[in-house]
């Protein structure tokens, strides 16, 4: 079995090195694999999640609930599997790639190339640099794809790693779970968000954090959901609906103006899940970016720190998240959080990784989740705003 290891861009690498020193190749070896579970969120304002586990059990899938987080099922990935390789390729795009290794289907955008493949060819799925992650039938001719750029192209019968086929389920159609990663729930509960508290998520889309605020709260709270995207705040809006959430205000602007454009939102909470580099997000088979791009996302982050500390009312909470590990999207930004917004590090109500990197005084008040330990990236804070 071939195990890949991500590639990275040289200064982007370095920059990993910072947080992961001589672990770093393990690290990378890691990136390049899905978490070992796959994860939901039981919809407990229509179903209790030991109702939708008995409910996927019935269906052959070996569902379980987290000890901790109640809401929270997992099931288990398949893999890493033997591929059959045949001599028709299919080369992907990147993102493609990723998919197909752990079970999705190949659409015709997605195709770079697939050289004299004709309709019902057994064919080997290949990433850009020539990983290969999957096989199947080919559901398409070559001409077909590149004269139609729509439609099935390849049904994958073999990928490197196998997920649960859980969209096309009663369950899912019913509203009663919501696909959703683990890190992602826990945030949720870091911000522990109440009845008749106004909630403000600065970058809503596609309305995993968004919802699940909305369940705990029982829709009992004010909720507003911003994206500058009058797509993604469409897409937001079908998530809600499927899942029978009404009330939420969602508002397609760019939220790093709320405190001008909106001078009559203030806030209880407010959560900033920011566009990052994400580099957490498994598997991953490499990634160009470089650090000079990791700096101007990491810039591009503190403009939606500085809204939420203006918005959220004094004795408020602002939790912030990214899916990666980079000091510079993480710690270094919640350092600015404090020394340049006035925000206070707290102690976090609901803690399942490990802890922040000790770079300052109060960074070991954070959660950070690591690839080679987790299964995956991802960064947490909580900071409340002084009463005075």
């Amino acid at each position: 079995m071939v195990f890949f290891q991500t590639e990275l861009e040289a200064s982007l690498r370095s920059l990993l090195e910072k947080v992961y020193g001589g672990a770093l190749p393990r690290v990378l070896e890691a990136m390049a694999k899905p978490p070992t579970r796959y994860y939901l969120r039981a919809n407990t304002l229509k179903i209790s999640p030991e109702e939708l586990v008995e409910r996927l059990e019935r269906k052959g899938l070996k569902a379980s609930q987290h000890p901790q987080l109640k809401e929270a099922l997992s099931l288990p990935l398949e893999g890493p599997n033997p591929v059959p390789e045949y001599p028709l390729k299919v080369v992907v795009d990147k993102f493609t790639a990723e998919s197909v290794m752990v079970g999705a289907h190949v659409y015709a955008p997605g195709v770079s190339s697939m050289k004299g493949v004709r309709k019902g060819d057994m064919v080997t799925i290949l990433s850009p640099k020539g990983h290969v992650v999957g096989s199947g039938i080919a559901e398409m001719d070559e001409a077909e794809v590149l004269l139609s750029k729509q439609g099935l192209a390849v049904k994958i019968t073999d990928p490197l790693y196998r997920a649960p086929s859980l969209r096309e389920t009663e369950e899912y159609r019913k509203g009663f779970f919501y696909l959703q990663s683990l890190p992602s729930m826990v945030t949720v509960r870091v911000l522990e968000p109440k009845p008749g508290e106004t909630i403000v998520d600065l970058n809503c889309a596609p309305g995993g954090k968004l919802s699940h605020i909305y369940q705990l709260t029982g829709g009992g709270a004010a909720i507003y959901g911003f994206d500058r995207s009058p797509r993604k705040i469409r897409l937001t809006a079908r998530t809600l609906e499927r899942l029978g959430y009404r009330g939420v205000k969602l508002i397609a602007a760019d939220s790093r103006y709320v405190d001008l454009d909106y001078p009559e939102i203030k806030a209880d909470r407010v959560l900033v899940d920011p566009p990052c580099s994400a580099l957490g997000v498994t598997p991953k088979l490499y990634d160009w970016k470089t650090a000079e791009d990791v700096k101007s996302l990491a810039n591009y982050q503190r403009q939606f720190l500085k809204v939420a500390a203006k918005i959220v009312k004094p004795g408020g909470i602002v939790v912030y998240s990214v899916c990666t590990m980079t000091l510079e999207e993480c710690e270094e930004n919640a350092r600015f959080a404090v020394e340049k917004c006035g925000l206070k590090p707290e102690p976090q109500p609901f803690h399942l990784a490990s802890t922040g990197l000790p770079i300052f005084a109060e960074a070991e008040l954070f959660q950070r989740f690591h690839p080679h330990i987790h299964g995956f990236g991802y960064f947490i804070a909580r900071f409340r705003k002084p009463s005075s």
